[in-house]
């Protein structure tokens, strides 16, 4: 063989060959869109949950896990019956005009749902609530109809 003839066999097979960058890049881009795919999913399953999470004591059995669990709302349950009756007691009180009540009323005897709410740092729809329950129990008695007329009185 001549030169001519290995130079001929060398130039074909340089050019039948792809550079080594540009193999990597195709074999890269696949590598990184399947870990781009895998990503989102392990987020999500490490992702912190939206709602609450109460610990339990994992030694017990379940039946026990439930019953403790239980337990906690339960005294949950209590706590915001407790707090709701505490409310509703400071609402009667600033009727009655006894207690550590900050608000002076408008019109003594009478309460109206803006007085409440400042009363009791509550929203209009809660201080309602409130009212309502009230005068459903009997303890107070709605004067008016609508709007800023109403007011709430002992009966």
């Amino acid at each position: 063989m001549t030169d001519e003839d290995s130079s001929q066999t060398q130039v074909p097979a340089e050019e039948q060959s792809t550079p080594p960058e540009a193999d990597a890049t195709p074999k890269e881009s696949q590598v990184e869109s399947s870990e781009l795919k895998a990503v989102p999913s392990t987020q999500d399953s490490d992702a912190p949950s939206q709602t609450a999470h109460i610990p339990v004591n994992e030694s017990l059995p379940s039946a026990q896990q439930a019953h403790s669990e239980r337990d906690l709302l339960v005294k949950a349950r209590a706590t915001i019956q407790d707090r709701k009756h505490k409310k509703l007691e400071k609402i009667l009180e600033a009727l009655d005009g006894k207690g550590p009540t900050t608000l002076k009323l408008r019109r003594a005897g009478k309460i109206t749902n803006d007085e409440v709410e400042k009363l009791l740092h509550v929203s209009d729809a809660t201080a309602t609530r409130y009212l309502s329950q009230l005068e459903k129990e009997g303890k107070i008695k709605q004067i008016g109809k609508t709007g800023k007329a109403v007011t709430y009185a002992k009966p």
